[in-house]
């Protein structure tokens, strides 16, 4: 059992109930491609989302690079690459949109809201996860001159983790999402405060932040947002 495998077990073993922010985003996918919609996930990377959860009548993933590890079944998918401000796609031609880990890297998240609606068909979701800049670690990293931050994460992660690409943060508090859901409506908000298991180093850091985060109830400062928005029918 490798490390993270370990620190997820101990996390679940010390905090009975406790749910990491992948669980809950994951549970959401899955209740969500259930009717079978046709999917667009934004910021896809290596595919790996979809590949994960099949079931969708037809999924998209789309990103501004190609991924070295991309794997796409060709049978019940494509892969686009494109900026998300700018999407070669149909209007009205996904029920079903994901992003995750991508709006702290857009510098102008509106325009990809609005890129979304145009291409959501009436009644479907957006499912997007992102970090909230008001976390203690989040403040660190911003610090952190981004040359340096992306070799360190380089060497902390396994696999490339988010910050290793330019951040933004324009979108990236509650208070700035229930501000800018665009012709979306604002369906829900989800506050997780993760503890990071990639490294038993960053595990006790954000161990303590979660202890103080709960002590002192100060749920508006925790690590991770899901938000989930509507299309509205009409």
């Amino acid at each position: 059992m490798g490390v993270f495998e370990n620190l997820v077990d101990k996390t679940k073993w010390r905090f009975p109930g406790f749910r990491f922010s992948w669980e809950i985003y994951t549970d959401i996918i899955l209740e969500n491609i259930a009717d079978k919609p046709y999917w667009l996930d934004i910021g896809a990377g290596s595919n790996i989302l979809i590949e994960e959860q099949p079931g969708a009548e037809f999924s998209v993933g789309l990103d501004i690079l190609r991924h070295p590890e991309l794997h796409v079944d060709h049978k019940t998918g494509a892969y686009v690459i494109a900026d998300s401000g700018k999407l070669p796609l149909k209007n009205n031609s996904f029920n079903f949109i994901t992003s995750r880990y991508t709006f702290e890297h857009l510098k102008n998240p509106g325009i990809t809201l609005n890129e979304i609606f145009r291409v959501l068909k009436p009644g479907g979701t957006l499912a997007a996860q992102t970090t909230n800049k008001k976390n203690p670690l989040v403040l660190l990293a911003r610090l952190i001159p981004f040359r340096i931050k992306k070799a360190l994460l380089k060497r902390i992660f396994e696999n490339t983790p988010s910050g290793t690409f330019k951040t933004y943060y324009r979108m990236n508090t509650p208070h700035t999402i229930e501000s800018n859901p665009g012709s979306l409506r604002l369906h829900e908000i989800i506050l997780v405060e993760d503890l990071l298991c990639q490294s038993r180093l960053l595990y006790s850091i954000s161990l303590s932040i979660f202890r103080i985060i709960d002590k002192f109830h100060l749920g508006s400062f925790k690590n991770n947002i899901i938000v989930i928005y509507k299309k509205p029918e009409n």
